[in-house]
This record gives structure tokens, sequence and C-alpha cells, in this order.
């Protein structure tokens, strides 16, 4: 929905699920989110340790930056995030295409990422290694990718969670681009109990000039606002 993708990337995100954070509202701004898959790799990436890769996944969805791959091959599973590994699925499916892992393996190594399990990791490592070269590919490419991949277990995220997070996120934000007033109205009833929000909503009503105030309001609250 255009109007919907418009709302992200102005970062006017203020009541939307995982995205209205001010560094999240920056970044969507830069990124200009026009596809669902960008709202599920944004929602990946803004946690510790994977922010620093915001900035390449945006340059290069607006071709500021040359898209590489270590191995040609891995561009079937790396396409979508412009070359980044952003989920564990993509490293399950590459373990598989590129070593030989069988479905068993490819999960255990999801679990050792996940839960940081570093005896596990050692133990598939040699296997990856062996795996990779029986296909073709230099042994000095599989230890960087290899290594990457250490790093990237250190925050592994799985795109199905992802995904649920962005689904909800861009239901929400559907509505506050099409019934603001609705929406707004909503969070506010949803908050009466937290002065914070309730101050962060109005704030935002005003900038949007709504007026989601009824003629039964209580009276307190209207002066309060």
């Amino acid at each position: 929905d255009k109007k919907t993708y418009e709302l992200y990337s102005r970062g006017d995100t203020t009541g939307i699920f995982q995205f209205e954070s001010d560094g999240m509202k920056k970044n969507l701004r830069q990124l200009k989110p026009n596809r669902f898959e960008d709202l599920i790799a944004m929602n990946a990436l803004y946690r510790p340790g994977p922010m620093e890769y915001i900035p390449n996944y945006i340059k290069r969805k607006h071709g500021k930056e040359k898209v590489e791959y270590d191995i040609a091959d891995m561009e079937e599973y790396l396409k979508e995030t412009f070359g980044i590994t952003v989920y564990q699925e993509q490293v399950m499916r590459l373990s598989q295409k590129l070593a030989g892992f069988t479905r068993g393996q490819a999960d255990n190594l999801r679990k050792a990422m996940g839960k940081k399990k570093v005896a596990l990791l050692n133990e598939l490592e040699p296997k990856f290694y062996k795996g990779a070269e029986e296909r073709g590919h230099k042994k000095e490419v599989v230890a960087k990718i290899w290594k990457d991949w250490l790093e990237f277990a250190k925050y592994a995220f799985n795109k199905s969670h992802s995904t649920c997070y962005a689904y909800v996120s861009y239901r929400m934000a559907f509505l506050k681009a099409h019934y603001p007033a609705e929406f707004m109205a909503a969070n506010l009833s949803r908050n009466l109990n937290n002065i914070t929000d309730i101050t962060k909503l109005m704030t935002e009503c005003k900038r949007m000039k709504l007026n989601v105030l009824g003629p039964d309001v209580n009276e307190s609250f209207i002066k309060f606002t």
C-alpha cells in the first residue's frame, strides 16, 4: 500500500510496533522502504550488533554500494538482503548449498548460533570446510565465510520471528495511514494509565493536527492535554 510505505519513509511511526524509536525513524527516512522485505530486514537489523550493517543495507538498496558475494552461489539466498547475511534461515540454506549439510545439520547450526553453543559450532566447522572444499570452493574463501558466520552468531535472528513482528507493524501502519484519528484515539485509550505514553501520543496527535477528544472525555483529561 503506497500510503503505508510513505508513512514509513517519512519516519512517522510513533505508535507503530517495533518501529517507533528515534533511531529507527532516522533509518527509515534514509531507507525509504517500498517492500515488505525491507521491514522484515530492518526489524532484524535494528538491534545491538547488526546495527552496524544498516548503512550498508541502505546504500546497497539505493545502488550506492556494490552488492558482492564471496561465492556466486550465495546470491540465491542473499539477494533479498543485498548480499548481507541477516537471518538464521539464510545460514541454514547456505550451509546446505555450499557444503552439502543435511537439514538436520543445518538446523544444528541454527541452534548453535542462536543459543551460542560454541562446542557445537566447533564440531560443525570441519564438516563445513570439508563439504565446501569437496564442492570446489577455495579454502580461504570458505574460511572467510565461516568467520563471518561466527560474528553473525553473536546476534543471529530468525526471519520467521522478524516477519511476524513486521506484519503486526504493517497492519498498524496501514491503520495510521488511512484512519489516523481512529488509530491514535485507540492508542490513547489503550494507554490511559501511562502518563509517559499519553504525553508522547498527544504530542503526535498535535503534530498530525488531529482532534481525537470527543464530547464525553473526562474534564481532567482535557485539562491535562
